[in-house]
C-alpha cells in the first residue's frame, strides 16, 4: 500500500521524505492510543509527508514530539480545551481518535483513526469532537485517497 500511495504523492507533487530506519513514536502516543499496525506499518518509515504548499500533512512519528511555534499533533484537542467546551468529553473523545492528518488550507480540519473500531473520521473546526466516518480502516483510507473518493 506505500507503493502505491507514494506513487499518488509524487503524481500529485506532495513533498515526501522517507527514512531508511523505522521512527518509533514517543512513549506518550503509545501509552495513550492502542496503535493501528496498519496505520504504523505506513507512517514509520516517513519523515515528511505534505502536499506542496505544506498547508496538508500526514503526521509522522517525529511530529508527535513536543515542538514549539508549530502545530502540535494534539492542537485541535488543545484548541477545543482552550475555548472551554466540556473538558472531560473532549479529553474522553481525544483518548480514542488517534490525529493522523491535518489540513490548514482553507478550513482546519484532521482526519484521525478511532482506535475502539479502526475506522478512519474527518472533523472539522469549530466542532472537532463532532467526526464523519470516511473510511471502515487505514488501508481504504488511503486507498480512497490514490483512488480519488477522498481529496486531500
Amino acid at each position: 500500500m506505500l507503493n502505491e500511495f507514494l506513487l499518488w504523492a509524487k503524481q500529485n507533487n506532495w513533498n515526501v521524505i522517507s527514512c531508511s530506519d523505522m521512527i518509533e513514536l514517543p512513549d506518550a502516543i503509545k501509552s495513550r492510543y492502542d496503535i493501528p499496525a496498519q496505520w504504523y506499518d505506513f507512517i514509520c518509515t516517513l519523515q515528511v509527508c505534505e502536499n506542496p504548499k505544506a498547508t496538508k500533512w500526514f503526521l509522522t512519528p517525529n511530529d508527535y514530539l513536543p515542538q514549539e511555534d508549530c502545530f502540535q499533533w494534539n492542537e485541535f484537542e488543545m484548541q477545543s480545551l482552550e475555548y472551554g467546551n466540556n473538558e472531560s468529553d473532549v479529553t474522553s473523545y481525544w483518548n480514542h481518535h488517534l490525529p493522523i492528518f491535518m489540513t490548514v488550507d482553507s478550513e482546519y480540519s484532521y482526519f484521525a483513526i478511532n482506535t475502539e473500531n479502526g475506522n478512519v473520521v474527518i472533523g472539522y473546526e469549530p466542532e472537532y469532537e463532532v467526526p464523519t466516518v470516511v473510511a471502515e480502516d487505514f488501508n481504504s483510507f488511503i486507498s480512497k485517497i490514490i483512488f480519488g473518493e477522498i481529496e486531500l
